[in-house]
């Protein structure tokens, strides 16, 4: 068993899942105009990704954002450390969601 190439592929993948874009899931709208709930790290990168989904722009209709703040005193290294154990353990960190319907 290659363990080391094993251990590598396995961190690429987390690596990649950690860098991916916004969670993008279509909701069903009755044979309306299609809508969508966004997730991700910021209104900014939700906001990129509905422009990129609707094309002729969209209504918003639900939206919501929580920011986990590192204490004042904290240095770079303790920062990682509470973002990867937040990460890690499924807890919220910096979080956005919005509700959109494109326009048709």
């Amino acid at each position: 068993m290659n363990t080391p190439r094993l251990t590598l592929s396995v961190l690429a993948t987390l690596g990649l899942a950690a860098c991916s874009g916004p969670q993008v899931r279509s909701l069903g709208n009755g044979g309306g105009a299609p809508a969508y709930e966004l997730r991700g790290n910021s209104l900014s990168a939700i906001e990129a990704e509905a422009t990129r989904l609707c094309s002729r722009g969209y209504e918003l209709l639900r939206t919501s954002q929580n920011f986990a703040r590192p204490e004042p005193d904290d240095h770079g290294a303790t920062q990682f450390l509470q973002q990867a154990g937040d990460w890690l353990s499924g807890l919220p960190g910096n979080q956005a969601q919005a509700t959109i319907v494109c326009r048709a």
